[in-house]
């Protein structure tokens, strides 16, 4: 009886190893993303006007960052870092609207 408990006890314990490292192999990538997605939520709030789409584009990406904090949450730790990549590119489309409207205000003032 005490063999099948040792080996329960190596099988449970290589498991937790297992889970660590693959939660290990997507937390500093994860956290880098998380970063730069919130901190650009940060900047898109100090605007004062948003272009048609942005704020539709700001809603999907904020959206999409609290679903992936969620699944990291419930430890579907690649599950949350796709989903957080999809909101990195929501954000990337929501400031390519901003920029692209900036950029033809001032061929307009320039012209």
């Amino acid at each position: 009886m005490s063999t099948v408990w040792a080996i329960g006890f190596f099988i449970g314990f290589f498991y937790l190893l297992i889970q660590f490292a693959r939660q290990e192999n997507v937390q500093d990538e994860y956290e880098e993303v998380i970063g730069d997605v919130e901190g650009r939520l940060d900047w898109a709030r100090t605007r004062t006007t948003f272009p048609f789409g942005m704020r539709a584009q700001l809603e999907v990406c904020n959206n999409l960052l609290k679903k992936s904090k969620a699944l990291w949450n419930q430890n579907k730790w690649h599950q949350a870092y796709r989903v957080v990549l999809q909101s990195q590119e929501a954000m990337n489309r929501a400031q390519r609207i901003y920029s692209s409207v900036l950029k033809s205000r001032r061929q307009s003032n320039d012209g």
